[in-house]
């Protein structure tokens, strides 16, 4: 099974939030927050500012602190992750996605409300939408264990 490592980046302007809209070879496209995966051998503080770099052509000041963490083990799809999302503090630049990979077709500052409805209709996305609600304390931990049988466990936050 493989095991991942992701990066994710909360990144507000006013009542606004940096979202990219994204979709891999045959996905419908869709809005979420920018991120990606973290690279064999590189910190998880440096692929956060590449894949914001990359996917929105902001360039990080501040990476500020980590909003919460949470772990996966999805056991019907066959993968284990932990995912790293950063509340970043500062940043500068402006808007011009140019990811490599060719994922992110478009990035934009979008209204809290709106943004939280695309995060909403995302699978991998309830924590997301929790922390920004106020809902998920800052620095959290957040276990998701999905079992062959499709049963879900779940603790925390811790």
């Amino acid at each position: 099974m493989p095991e991942l490592q992701i990066v994710a980046a909360i990144v507000r302007r006013g009542d606004e939030l940096l979202m990219v809209r994204q979709a891999g070879p045959g996905e419908e496209p869709v809005w979420s927050v920018p991120g990606g995966r973290v690279e064999p051998g590189e910190f998880v503080v440096d692929a956060l500012e590449r894949e914001l770099l990359e996917e929105t052509g902001l360039r990080v000041v501040d990476r500020g602190a980590l909003a919460f963490l949470a772990q996966m083990d999805d056991r019907r799809e066959g993968y284990f992750a932990t995912v790293w999302t950063w509340e970043v503090a500062s940043w500068e630049g402006e808007v011009a996605p140019a990811d490599p990979d060719g994922f992110v077709h478009e990035a934009a500052f979008v209204p809290l409300a709106e943004a939280l409805e695309h995060l909403r209709a995302i699978s991998w996305q309830p924590l997301t939408v929790r922390y920004l609600t106020g809902d998920l304390p800052r620095g959290s931990l957040w276990l998701r264990r999905v079992h062959a049988d499709g049963r879900v466990e779940e603790a925390g936050p811790f």
